[in-house]
């Protein structure tokens, strides 16, 4: 199995596990996420799932589906609205997020979904739902490649995972920002995120460079649960798409399929993004995880999601 990347963390000082745990849990303890403007943004995203899992064969009523971490729920919301006989299980590591979960399912009078509150790195599910969706979460785990053997663990056989991930090529953006983010706030706190957000709008509303169009919608600058997750997150590390093809196979499950964070799909076929013969007989002879590795250079994708299935 191939080793994680580990980031770089927030502050003077290198970040244990428990102290990275600590930190991304203080941080949505006081920045919630996702905010309340993007309710019903991921319908999309649902409908796509559901065009999948029909072309798989797979009927989602009567089986449990996962979302970890599930932040406020918003994305639980739209998929058990439009799954109404399937049972919806989400875990987050932030107990404010999980509250405001489920009070949105509350004021909803949606009844078959429930959050709760569960570090995914300490989760014990085994062979239990029969699709998870893990969006935005597995760059924000102290140990990137254990992560996804946890979340292969608690997939039934035959189960899918979608996963959602910060590409390392395509967010190269985001990390200078970031970067120079770091630079201007010193050596400080890290959750001192009042003078960090300050300069996040300092910086962002002027730049005549900085580009608004990554998320759906784009990120709103006045909001500061926004601007924390996207800017000053605490711990993020962003993957590369042949790293987290091995820790899939590593863990018994086979990649299916790469779309953008729109639901674009991205071919996994070379041929797909090249019209030299020798070039594309050259990549077609080395391993899927390298060929994973050129297409990801060619592409160079802001957001991964990959759909995979776990051997039965």
């Amino acid at each position: 199995m191939a080793a994680a990347r580990q980031p770089v963390p927030r502050g003077s000082q290198p970040a244990t596990r428990e102290e990275i745990i600590a930190r991304v849990r203080e941080m949505y303890r006081r920045h919630p996420f996702p905010p309340a403007r993007r309710k019903h943004t991921y319908r999309h995203h649902v409908a796509y799932v559901r065009r999948f899992l029909d072309e798989l064969g797979i009927d989602p009523r009567g089986r449990e589906f996962g979302d970890f971490a599930c932040g406020t729920g918003l994305m639980m919301l739209d998929y058990a609205q439009a799954f109404p006989d399937t049972t919806f299980v989400g875990y987050d590591l932030s107990a404010v997020s999980v509250e405001r979960a489920n009070a949105t399912f509350a004021a909803e009078g949606v009844s078959n979904a429930h959050a709760q509150v569960q570090d995914i790195m300490q989760m014990g599910d085994r062979d239990r739902f029969a699709y998870i969706v893990s969006w935005g979460t597995i760059h924000h785990l102290p140990d990137p490649a254990e992560g996804v053997a946890i979340l292969a663990r608690a997939l039934l056989p035959g189960g899918i995972l979608r996963t959602g991930i910060y590409g390392y090529y395509g967010n190269w953006e985001r990390r200078v920002q970031q970067e120079m983010l770091r630079t201007l706030a010193g050596d400080g706190d890290p959750l001192d995120f009042d003078r960090r957000i300050a300069l996040v709008r300092e910086w962002a509303g002027a730049d005549r460079n900085f580009k608004n169009y990554y998320t759906a919608p784009p990120v709103d600058l006045h909001d500061d649960d926004w601007v924390v997750d996207e800017f000053l997150h605490v711990w993020e590390n962003h993957l590369k798409l042949a790293d987290i093809v091995t820790w899939l196979e590593a863990n018994g499950l086979q990649v299916l399929r790469l779309t953008d964070y729109y639901d674009a799909e991205i071919a996994l076929d070379v041929a797909e993004h090249s019209t030299s013969p020798p070039f594309v007989a050259r990549v077609k002879g080395l391993s899927f995880v390298e060929q994973c590795a050129v297409i990801e250079m060619i592409v160079r994708p802001y957001w991964i999601s990959l759909l995979a299935r776990k051997h039965g």
